[in-house]
């Protein structure tokens, strides 16, 4: 299935009015990809042969005279050392006072629709019942694709900060509305693309593997919009480091729609492109980032 950048306009009209509510530090949506991937830990297990990366260290809301951080939210990518292998995941801590609500789902939104999830909770903390007055806290963790990851990170436009939303459901009592940055999504995404050193695998096929090799990048096509109908071209969705297409300055979520002077719609034809150019020689390449459209030139 083709996903088109339009698709992902219901997703971020639901993030803001998602992040308008919720209670986020505003500070949020002024961090960017580069705080996020800077700020991410990495962990390794040599016993379970993974590594961990995670956003926690990002940003958390701190309110009251206490600074008190009542609820975090934050992404986390395991990798898999032995065969590349890469699983996300959304990570929540939720504190609140009344009864246990024990969240059992969360929901959200995908560019095919609404999806719904089986919430895992990974702990739960009681405290300060004495007073009669008891604090719950319940940590929750769901799974989520890395294509989605990469669609929303590619709408994460510099300087046009989204929030994508999701919902934990109670089993009693009120539902949490969270939000992750677009910022964050990226930011992580990055920081895996770093770690491994490799193309991502999502829809990766012949022709993105010719990529890699020779530009350093792996793509797909996506069309232009009604809205912007001459933002069509090569969706990036990874970007090896220290390739021609790094060191040109090209990142995830660009679109190229010119390679040397020839429009680019398809794969085929970026791989054509690529597959003419000469030793030593540097080329111009056109790209929209976001809706500004720019060139850079790459080095052969």
């Amino acid at each position: 299935m083709k996903f088109h950048i339009a698709a992902l306009a219901p997703l971020i009209a639901l993030g803001l009015t998602a992040g308008a509510a919720h209670a986020k530090d505003p500070a949020l949506l002024s961090l960017t990809l580069e705080h996020f991937r800077d700020t991410s830990t990495v962990t390794d297990d040599p016993a379970d042969g993974v590594t961990t990366i995670s956003t926690e260290k990002g940003f958390a809301e701190h309110r009251g005279p206490m600074r008190t951080v009542w609820n975090d939210e934050y992404l986390t990518g395991v990798i898999d050392k032995k065969t590349g292998q890469k699983s996300f995941q959304v990570h929540a801590w939720i504190t609140y006072r009344g009864n246990w609500r024990f969240y059992e789902t969360a929901n959200y939104q995908t560019i095919a629709g609404a999806k719904s999830v089986p919430a895992a909770q990974t702990g739960k903390e009681m405290e300060n019942c004495a007073t009669g007055d008891c604090m719950y806290t319940e940590r929750l963790a769901f799974p989520i694709d890395e294509e989605l990851l990469r669609r929303l990170a590619a709408a994460n436009a510099p300087g046009k900060p989204v929030i994508w939303a999701y919902r934990f459901v109670a089993r009693s009592g009120p539902d949490y509305a969270g939000g992750l940055s677009g910022a964050e999504i990226a930011g992580i995404l990055a920081k895996v693309d770093e770690f491994t050193n490799t193309v991502p695998a999502a829809k990766a096929n012949a022709v993105s593997a010719s990529l890699k090799r020779d530009l350093g990048i792996g793509g797909m096509p996506v069309a232009a919009t009604a809205e912007q109908p001459n933002r069509g071209g090569i969706l990036v969705f990874g970007v090896n480091s220290g390739s021609i297409a790094h060191k040109s300055g090209i990142i995830v979520g660009d679109i190229l729609y010119e390679f040397d002077g020839h429009p680019v719609k398809a794969l085929g034809e970026l791989e054509a492109a690529v597959a003419a150019c000469a030793a030593n020689s540097a080329v111009a390449i056109k790209l929209y980032r976001g809706t500004d459209a720019m060139s850079v030139t790459a080095r052969f």
